[in-house]
């Protein structure tokens, strides 16, 4: 096993291929010499500007790359610990403990929490960082000393640190560098965000081989390091198919059907693993080829494979529960994550306890519902919940298919899974709320209104049923016909003379009659969507907040063209007060209303902050 910081790792490939790129972005290229005379000037920087006692934090609060690269060696080599955290997670108790700061100009206000702690900026300290050297630093003494604090992906609350230290690091080197088999040839593209276990663990692998970091998918790339689906969309495109030997995915489990579609999609000889590990363990638990399989499984669908253990690393079965030996040695730690392992078969995962539900007094294995779900031939993705005593399927539609009802959902899981679980709510989804991880963030996930027990459905003789998205789309827009209708004809009646055509012309008569039912239909969509539109937007993954809001500006710009046309027509052109009035009350919100739309459309993108990702 190798020895020493992680840090110097790093340094021995800068030593021996000086000129090979090291980090290729959207808009920059660096060689692993350009990476390291940088980290070394920030180094001298972060050592001339903070006192840091070994080992101690420098929280990095930026995910633009490659500076996070350059600001991570550079704390290692300053003789501290980094933990990046992203900008938008304010007030992270992590980073309560930082000595310092590392982030850049824009995104002072956002992290600003009151403490007196020395902040250095990339970009505004840039001229005082460029003039110290960028030979190499003189590093401290490394006897046990942490090299980070890791974020665990948050999938069961708040993201909780875990201290790793130089020697687990290099230990999951080794045994990543067994498994992978990356040389200095090799392209690795990562997806994953710099504030995730899985950026980390991606950067160290590939820089530590001496291969080059593709941090741009517009660039080639030979392996892809990524999630079950990014995968799937950069197999899409051909031309990465050509060039690709090996796809390693983590985060979300892979179905061992998933598995098998993906490898039927590469090229002959390239290699697919699904690389299990969760943050405890610095990201290097066990790994899994469908060639570790004895023989063909019965319905892969329902089937997640976790595989063997990396070199130096140990997993158990106790009781139900997946532990896992850390790269190195150490105490077995618990996952959380359920399991099952047949004699010398590869490990099986078995979903997450936290993701169990408690339903009538019985415990519920959703991952189990889960499963039998994604067997429908219609179903991309499904997760199982409770809310109010009630399960609840959310359904992802496969690929090019329309989504299955819930009567055939309900019909499919009979006789597969208990009568008690199947889920009597079903929510047809567009998309499903991730983390920075890739992972599902369950708590994103809308929980549909429930129905009064005095609510019934049409016919029904017991309680009420629970009224889904669906049901108030149909709802929403069986109630706007009659209303386009009542508006068309009692215009006149609200408006008298707002319509009067008796002296336009033919054909242009007509071209404002075609106006008037516009109108009336756009007031009817307004209706439609208050109704039945709310329930389908938070889908989306976007603030609670915002998609109200969102919802209501939509609202307004159908609804608001009934009243201010006819308004408009009734008012005189020179009656400046009524004119001004009405602009007020009708342009003005009609603007602020489409800006809302669009923050609201746009949402993701401005959180991910692109400008984080060149």
């Amino acid at each position: 096993m190798s020895g020493g910081t992680l840090h110097q790792l790093f340094e021995d490939r800068v030593r021996t291929e000086p000129d090979r790129t090291a980090v290729i972005t959207d808009r920059t290229r660096l060689t692993y010499q350009q990476l390291d005379a940088r980290a070394n000037r920030l180094a001298r920087h972060l050592a001339e500007t903070v006192r840091l006692p070994t080992g101690h934090l420098v929280a990095i609060r930026t995910l633009r790359t490659p500076d996070v690269l350059v600001a991570v060696l550079a704390v290692l080599k300053a003789g501290g610990a980094y933990a990046v955290v992203g900008p938008d997670q304010k007030a992270h108790p992590v980073v309560a403990d930082a000595r310092a700061v590392i982030t850049h100009q824009r995104h002072l206000a956002r992290i600003d929490d009151g403490n007196d702690r020395p902040v250095i900026t990339l970009d505004g300290d840039a001229a005082a960082i460029g003039a110290h050297s960028g030979e190499p630093f003189d590093e401290p003494p490394a006897t046990g000393w942490r090299a980070g604090v890791l974020l665990t992906a948050g999938t069961t609350g708040v993201r909780r640190p875990v201290g790793i230290s130089h020697e687990r690091l290099r230990a999951a080197y080794d045994a990543w560098a067994e498994v992978y088999q990356l040389d200095a040839e090799g392209r690795v593209l990562v997806t994953a965000a710099p504030d995730t276990t899985e950026f980390a663990a991606g950067w160290i692998r590939v820089l530590g081989s001496g291969a080059t970091l593709v941090l741009s998918r517009r660039e080639a790339f030979t392996v892809a390091d990524t999630d079950p689906l990014t995968v799937a969309r950069l197999l899409d495109d051909a031309r990465n198919v050509s060039g690709l030997r090996l796809v390693a995915v983590g985060g979300e489990q892979l179905r061992l059907d998933e598995q098998v579609r993906l490898e039927r999609r590469l090229a002959p000889g390239a290699r697919l693993i699904n690389v299990y590990g969760p943050t405890e363990v610095a990201g290097c638990g066990t790994w899994f080829e469908t060639g570790q399989l004895g023989g063909p499984v019965n319905y892969p669908e329902r089937h997640a494979y976790l595989g063997r253990p990396f070199p130096g690393c140990k997993a158990q079965v106790r009781k139900g529960q997946i532990w896992l030996t850390p790269p190195g040695g150490g105490d077995a730690v618990p996952t959380g994550d359920l399991g099952r392992q047949e004699g010398e078969g590869p490990l099986e995962f078995r979903g997450r306890m936290a993701h169990r539900v408690k339903v009538a007094g019985r415990t519920v294995d959703t991952y189990r519902v889960e499963a039998a779900l994604a067997g429908h031939p219609r179903v991309g993705e499904a997760v199982v919940g409770e809310d109010g005593g009630r399960l609840i399927a959310y359904v992802l539609p496969a690929p090019r298919s329309a989504s299955p009802g819930a009567e055939a959902l309900r019909s499919h899981l009979t006789g597969v899974v208990p009568a008690a679980d199947i889920p009597r709510t079903v929510v047809p989804i567009t998309s499903l709320p991730r983390n920075s991880a890739g992972k599902v963030d369950r708590k994103a996930l809308v929980r549909p209104p429930i129905r009064s027990a005095t609510s019934r459905s049409a016919g029904s003789k017991g309680g009420g049923v629970p009224l889904t998205a669906e049901d108030r789309v149909v709802a929403g827009w069986a109630m706007a016909f009659p209303v386009a209708i009542m508006s068309f004809f009692f215009t006149d009646t609200i408006w008298p003379g707002s319509t009067d055509l008796s002296l336009v012309p033919d054909p242009w008569a007509w071209f404002f009659r075609g106006l008037y039912v516009a109108e009336s239909l756009a007031f009817a969509a307004g209706v439609g969507f208050l109704i039945g539109g709310r329930r389908l937007m938070p889908s989306l993954g976007r603030p609670k907040g915002l998609t109200t809001a969102a919802h209501l500006a939509i609202v307004y710009l159908l609804a608001s063209w009934w009243p201010q046309d006819n308004l408009y027509r009734l008012a005189a052109k020179q009656d400046w007060p009524r004119q001004a009035a009405l602009v007020y009350t009708f342009n003005v919100p009609l603007m602020i209303a489409a800006g809302v739309v669009a923050t609201w459309a746009v949402w993701g993108a401005l959180k991910s902050d692109p400008e984080d990702q060149k």
